[in-house]
């Protein structure tokens, strides 16, 4: 039997494992419970053959000593489940399936998301309604016209993904088995990534204010990092479909973006002649 897709919502913490949680029940050396959250391995049905460990490309497994267990005298421990890539080789080679990963990152990262929105709120409802800090009215409309021009990107996610994504039974619609590349992912790999951006930049250009701006370029370079390493996840995971999606459509530049894709509508125009 695989591990619980919600055993989250089924399971009580029993504890902390080298700051990994354990979800319970434990009892001790013949039930362990299930190690991690957004990488998670459910010591019960985990038989230690290890392959999770040789496909991690990030290390994020450990082993761990778990003498008097029936399934296997070792377990793979999730210790570095920040790093993981959501590549989900090692959940896809697990052979009783006992390793589940979902999207997740860092625990600060939801403090700074927060904090982002934080931004993006009270900056824009500034310059609104008190009118920009420094007076310029010039970029107070530019940042007007990009707040606008960035919410289908802000929701891009929400918009295709449950549409041309296929996720596994269980998962969330982000977690797609299937490369979601027409719309605005089309046009940037990261639209998502860029309206976040976007947005910030509308609210440093609305409110016109030092405190917008040193909340907001900070977390957008943390954005484009972010950028980085979902992308190396997606490399493995989609293999050499993803790679001729990186040379047809740009990461963020939504100028090249439309330039390109007029170039393929242009070819396909000739083709079908």
């Amino acid at each position: 039997m695989p591990i619980d897709p919600v055993f989250q919502k089924k399971r009580k913490k029993a504890g902390i494992d080298k700051g990994i949680v354990v979800w319970g029940p434990v009892d001790l050396p013949e039930k362990l419970g299930i190690r991690g959250i957004n990488v998670a391995v459910d010591w019960d049905i985990c038989e230690g053959c290890g392959i999770c460990v040789s496909v991690c490309p990030q290390q994020v497994y450990e082993w761990r000593e778990t003498s008097g267990h029936p399934t296997s005298e070792k377990k793979p421990l999730p210790a570095r489940q920040s790093d993981c890539l959501q590549c989900f080789q090692c959940e896809n080679v697990c052979p009783v399936k006992a390793i589940r990963v979902t999207y997740g990152g860092p625990g600060w990262a939801s403090a700074v998301l927060l904090l982002m929105f934080a931004q993006i709120i009270v900056g824009i409802g500034y310059g609104t309604i008190f009118g920009p800090y420094l007076g310029f009215e010039s970029p107070l409309y530019v940042g007007w016209i990009i707040s606008v021009v960035s919410l289908p990107f802000w929701f891009s996610t929400l918009i295709y993904f449950p549409k041309k994504g296929e996720p596994q039974e269980g998962k969330r619609f982000v977690d797609t088995t299937v490369l979601v590349d027409s719309g605005l992912y089309g046009l940037v790999r990261n639209p998502q990534y860029l309206g976040c951006i976007m947005l910030m930049s509308a609210s440093i250009l609305v409110s016109q204010h030092w405190l917008s701006a040193i909340i907001g370029i900070p977390i957008s370079v943390w954005l484009y990092t972010e950028i980085l390493k979902e992308e190396k996840g997606l490399i493995i995971r989609f293999g050499d479909d993803y790679k001729r999606y990186m040379q047809k459509v740009p990461r963020m530049n939504l100028l090249l973006g439309v330039m390109r894709l007029l170039e393929r509508r242009k070819t396909e125009m000739k083709v079908d002649e």
